[in-house]
């Protein structure tokens, strides 16, 4: 009886236990109650083969052969491939169209909200969309600068540095040609960089204009900063996290994020 449902069904029964390393026990208690099909293996359920007293490893084995049945994963004959990868083909490029419609949709950067908590999600994927290049300034936010945390004598001697050159003196007249920094930042000592940069974390906890949850992030972008300053000029380091520093403000993305147009506007 049980040779003539495995011949019908095209199922190799033994072949199948020996597959999966069960023992001749299984094989014999499976045929003894004609579950020898693949049809009817796929209806069992884990009490049913406790039931049937089979140990618990073969049946933890069985039901995850029954699983991939089910799934399709697995199929007895060559002819119901094409079938299964069809179905798959089609889920493919269904997940595919929905992708390919988000991207279409993608929110326009300018309809951002113009005042959100600073750690908004939506914010950092919007700056790292190169249109955001189009744009204008997205909030009103102020910008943290590293200036504003400086000690004293720091300040001082920033202040102190000689912006005035005598080009020409004589009786009557003197000729004095000004200069100006490059950038705010120019002339800031590393060291004096490190301190103020603790200090601006400290002051964006305390004004929850960072969570504590993304302290790393900001520590990373530290780290990354001491990275460029071994491979870089340390003045064209400062001029570069002056403009990440207002950037940064007026797109909210996360600390440490970075994109290939940010270069066109740092």
């Amino acid at each position: 009886m049980n040779d003539d449902i495995e011949a019908t069904s095209g199922f190799a029964f033994e072949a199948w236990i020996t597959e999966l390393n069960l023992p001749r026990k299984v094989s014999q208690i499976l045929r003894q109650e004609e579950l020898t099909s693949k049809e009817t293996l796929s209806l069992l359920s884990e009490n049913d083969l406790k039931g049937l007293g089979l140990p618990l490893g073969c049946t933890k084995v069985i039901l995850e052969q029954v699983r991939k049945w089910k799934q399709g994963e697995i199929s007895d004959t060559a002819g119901e491939q094409p079938n299964d990868k069809e179905t798959q083909n089609e889920v493919t490029l269904d997940g595919s169209g929905k992708l390919l419609d988000e991207l279409l949709t993608f929110p326009n950067i300018t309809q951002l909200p113009s005042k959100e908590r600073h750690s908004n999600v939506h914010n950092g994927s919007s700056f790292m969309d190169p249109r955001s290049i189009l744009t204008m300034k997205a909030n009103t936010k102020k910008t943290v600068h590293i200036t504003q945390f400086l000690s004293e004598n720091s300040k001082r001697r920033k202040n102190n540095k000689r912006k005035e050159f005598v080009l020409h003196s004589s009786e009557r007249e003197t000729i004095v040609f000004k200069t100006e920094d490059e950038h705010p930042y120019l002339g800031i000592q590393m060291e004096e960089w490190g301190a103020a940069n603790m200090r601006v974390l400290n002051h964006l906890l305390t004004v929850n204009d960072i969570e504590r949850s993304e302290v790393e992030f900001y520590l990373a972008y530290t780290t990354r900063i001491f990275e460029f300053a071994e491979s870089f000029e340390w003045n064209s380091v400062l001029n570069y996290d002056y403009h990440y520093r207002e950037l940064q403000a007026e797109h909210g993305f996360k600390w440490g994020t970075y994109s290939p147009h940010m270069n066109s506007k740092c």
